[in-house]
């Protein structure tokens, strides 16, 4: 028999001593740099590196979308959150159901002509540009307009696609092609903005430029209120969509002091709290906290089997309770409480996968529910960005932004240059649900930023792209790095598992003797390959910063991306 030719791809591990920026694109790792090397921090680095990578890659995030920022600055530390808002106008029946029981990527019930997922009525408030003026006027160290300058420059003088530009593109034909005016700004002339000859071709998208001038000089009120936000709504409007001027200029942002945080082997772990991912990533690594995985052996039965059973009693527990607390009770204390864990604990069964259900964490709430809604459980994302940045002082940051699907909603409001997201995506579009519409809610998403602080400072900035796949991405790596000893890179490129389907989703490269043990242990496992290496299509798409001492930082990112970390 012969043997295949096997290849091995992967990127060098990113080192400097000054600080270090990694984002989903060299252009953004650039602009966070430049602030870096004006004597900025790190926000200022983060910020600026999120508004240009919105410049860069339009089809994963930008400010018509919103996200997380979780940091650590001086002696301070907390989450800006800023996601999405469901619209005003929005009621728990404005989408007629196709009677389908699943369909996209959230699984929910279908709605006609897909009018949650694209078009002009899947639009949800956009809280961007809001939270990331925040975080800045409140940490960042240089001038806004300075922070923003890379970004208008990418927008008014153009860049040039790279490879995961032209896949994504390409994946996102049928976007394209549907809706004319994210087709004019995205294909100037028809056609793909590709190098013909000696002739570079250059994406420039000057009506962008212009908002994020006016960003720059006048604050967040540039995007939110007069003529610009009119103009918004005015168009998103005429089309049928319900975005409106008062959604826009009521958005505020949430900020949290210290945010969610709790304990991993020894270290402080901030992620956001409420209805992101956050708090599914915490209960996974407090419940795998109870076994000596170090102990195991990297991606060992034991190992992948308590990894597997901690995150599917999460995922459990999430389906059936979170949401946004302003319009449900969810028992935040008790799912995250040391009695609570401990009972879930004993639920894990070394010999085999027990199914898992949601728990009863009302008992540490010491109380019972004042209102039970039904579950939002899918019956089962990939327009979203992460980025870190730390700087020589030892401030950091962890930060997602996601415009939901590749290019949102397909949404340009003509004359604006702006994505719009379509958010009403995470919404379960069947009312009386825990996570159904409701006017003003905020619906539970995915995105996980992490910080992982030890008696030192931040020792880890982490977080992922990728839907529902984040949080197993950020709580592996977390692993990887702290239980295994593995660098940025090496943890990022080694086999990793996804359990927010039915089946738990695995990487081919594991070890057949592995896989044969757990599908001995009930576990319903679906190997999955991309076409460049396995996952590169399915799993989530990481980056990750170490610091090792106040002088020495290590990252490292996607290697099938075009993600790119440098320091200073």
């Amino acid at each position: 028999m012969s043997t295949p030719t096997v290849t091995t791809v992967t990127k060098t591990e990113a080192r400097a001593a000054g600080g270090m920026v990694a984002t989903k694109h060299v252009y953004a790792t650039e602009a966070g740099l430049e602030m870096l090397r004006a004597g900025g921090n790190a926000v200022d680095a983060a910020v600026a590196a999120c508004f240009a990578v919105g410049v860069v890659e339009p089809e994963s995030s930008g400010i018509g979308g919103g996200g997380y920022l979780v940091y650590e600055v001086g002696a301070r530390g907390g989450v800006f959150g800023f996601p999405m808002r469901g619209p005003l106008a929005a009621t728990p029946d404005m989408y007629e159901l196709t009677g389908e029981e699943s369909v996209g990527g959230f699984g929910w019930a279908g709605v006609t002509d897909n009018a949650n997922i694209e078009g002009y009525r899947s639009i949800a408030t956009p809280g961007a540009v809001s939270g990331l003026c925040l975080a800045h006027s409140r940490l960042g160290k240089l001038p806004l307009v300075e922070v923003l300058a890379p970004a208008v420059r990418l927008a008014r003088e153009g860049y040039s696609l790279g490879w995961h530009n032209l896949y994504a593109r390409g994946n996102q034909a049928g976007m394209l092609f549907k809706y004319d005016e994210l087709r004019r700004v995205m294909m100037p002339g028809g056609q793909m903005p590709v190098r013909r000859g000696l002739n570079e071709a250059r994406v420039c998208n000057p009506e962008l430029a212009n908002i994020l001038e006016a960003i720059g000089r006048d604050g967040p009120d540039a995007y939110y209120k007069g003529d610009f936000a009119k103009a918004l709504v005015a168009d998103i409007q005429a089309n049928g969509g319900i975005l409106s001027e008062r959604d826009l200029a009521e958005y505020k942002p949430f900020v949290w002091d210290s945010g969610l945080e709790f304990d991993y082997r020894g270290l402080r772990i901030r992620v956001p709290p409420y209805a992101s991912a956050g708090i599914t990533s915490a209960m996974t690594l407090k419940l795998l906290e109870g076994f000596d995985v170090s102990s195991m052996g990297h991606n060992s039965v034991d190992m992948l089997h308590a990894y597997i059973s901690s995150a599917r009693l999460a995922y459990a527990d999430r389906f059936e309770y979170l949401a946004d607390p302003e319009f449900a009770d969810v028992p935040w204390n008790g799912l995250v409480s040391d009695d609570y864990t401990a009972r879930r604990q004993q639920e894990i069964d070394m010999a085999s996968l027990v199914r898992a259900t949601p728990g009863d964490p009302w008992r540490e709430e010491g109380r019972e529910s004042t209102s039970m809604l039904a579950a939002s459980a899918p019956a089962l994302d990939n327009g979203t960005t992460h980025l870190c940045a730390m700087d020589a002082d030892g401030n950091a940051v962890s930060l997602t932004n996601t415009v939901m699907s590749g290019f949102g909603s397909g949404i340009i409001p003509k004359g604006s240059g702006v994505v719009m997201n379509n958010g009403m995506m995470w919404y379960d579009p069947v009312p009386g649900r825990v996570n159904s519409i409701m006017p003003g809610k905020f619906p539970l998403n995915n995105m996980t930023p992490m910080l992982a602080m030890d008696g030192s400072g931040v020792k880890l900035a982490v977080g992922a792209s990728g839907g529902r796949m984040i949080t197993n991405c950020v709580t592996q790596l977390l692993v990887k790095i702290m239980d295994f000893g593995m660098g940025p890179q090496a943890a990022i490129d080694s086999p990793r598992v996804d359990c927010s389907l039915a089946q738990t989703l695995i990487d081919p490269r594991l070890d057949a003797s592995v896989v044969s043990e757990l599908e001995s242990r009930g576990h319903r496992l679906r190997p999955i390959s991309g076409e460049f290496q396995a996952g590169f299509t399915t799993f989530a798409s990481p980056v990750v910063i170490l610091r090792e001492a106040p002088d020495s930082f290590r990252a490292g990112v996607d290697t099938f991306h075009s993600a790119y970390a440098e320091g200073v």
